[in-house]
């Protein structure tokens, strides 16, 4: 018996080692902030939005809503004839497991808006998931529907900028995507993907847009302290790139009692973010606020962003809702 928990001793620091070792290499070398598609704070609890291969990786259906405010106040700093529109999105997700198919399957519908642009999309997934000896692998596909439009009526300051100069009224083009992810829940209390996004990247004819392909990296792994036993630690990373430019996030957050969250993230030269949550039964909250801390804080008079999202989670054939944070499969 000694020998064994030697052994699970080893093996539980061989895997805290590991994750410790993906969360430095993910730090390494970004050059920028920058990300191609919608930017979340709370990487760590929505992970379907850039993974296909986490779909259905619960026991149950969730449902979640998310909403962010980005750089409150922009363009105060920036004179009186100057109207700039700040970033915002709203995202809806539902995933749920279907045993007939041996998987899951997603679906995502979201808004973003940006001064003079107005894109939506919807994206819809399937994930087989493959047991394991050491945890569940959602292998994941999603197609994506998306919708650009471009507001004509805009007043550039630049009256010489040939993409937006000779645009009479407003105008959209429609695209088509693919994604593939994977995801492994590990038995260990750790999770970690890697996705691929945007792969077809086509160029709009009606309006000069072209997405980047990215690839995007994430993990993370929960433990407790001896002398906290109701207080479990989670440190979790993202990273996205397109080679060109990157998107790198840490976070660390604990959870009190399996009911309460706390943490701070930060988002390479972009912002340093305060995060915070409750779960009440099958029903979760989360909020952040992001303290920017690049060039943008001069021209925001707020210099920071609003983050909130709901989930609710219910069972099917009665089968209990995983919902502790250390098990990210209901996330």
């Amino acid at each position: 018996m000694d020998a064994s928990l030697k052994r699970g001793e080893r093996k539980a620091w061989h895997i805290r080692l590991w994750m410790g070792g993906l969360l430095v290499l993910l730090g390494l070398n970004p050059v920028s902030a920058q990300q191609e598609g919608n930017q979340i704070t709370q990487f760590m609890y929505n992970t379907y939005s850039y993974n296909p291969g986490f779909a259905g990786m619960s026991n149950g259906i969730c449902v979640s809503a998310l909403h962010r405010q980005q750089w409150l106040g922009i363009g105060k700093g920036l004179g009186e004839n100057v109207n700039i529109t700040a970033p915002n999105s709203t995202l809806i997700m539902a995933h749920m497991p279907i045993r007939a198919i041996k998987g899951g399957i997603g679906l995502e519908v979201a808004s973003i808006n940006a001064s003079l642009f107005r894109q939506t999309y919807v994206k819809l997934g399937y994930a087989y998931h493959l047991q394991t000896s050491f945890g569940v692998i959602g292998m994941g596909i999603r197609a994506q529907v998306q919708t650009l439009g471009m507001d004509g009526n805009f007043n550039p300051r630049d009256e010489g900028d040939p993409i937006i100069s000779n645009i009479q009224e407003s105008e959209t083009g429609v695209y088509g995507d693919v994604s593939i992810g994977f995801y492994l829940q590990g038995n260990g209390n750790y999770f970690v993907g890697i996705a691929a996004n945007n792969l077809i990247a086509h160029k709009g004819k009606k309006i000069a847009y072209q997405p980047s392909r990215t690839f995007a990296l994430h993990g993370g792994y929960t433990f407790t302290f001896p002398d906290l036993p109701k207080v479990e630690f989670t440190p979790s990373t993202y990273l996205e790139t397109d080679f060109s430019t990157f998107n790198w996030s840490i976070a660390m957050t604990g959870t009190f009692n399996k009911k309460f969250w706390a943490g701070l993230s930060y988002r390479l030269q972009d912002a340093v973010s305060i995060l915070g949550g409750v779960h009440i039964g099958k029903f979760q909250l989360g909020l952040s606020y992001d303290i920017t801390a690049s060039r943008f804080i001069r021209a925001s008079k707020m210099g920071g962003a609003f983050e909130v999202f709901v989930r609710y989670c219910f069972g099917l054939e009665g089968d209990k809702v995983n919902t502790e944070y250390k098990n990210a499969r209901y996330l």
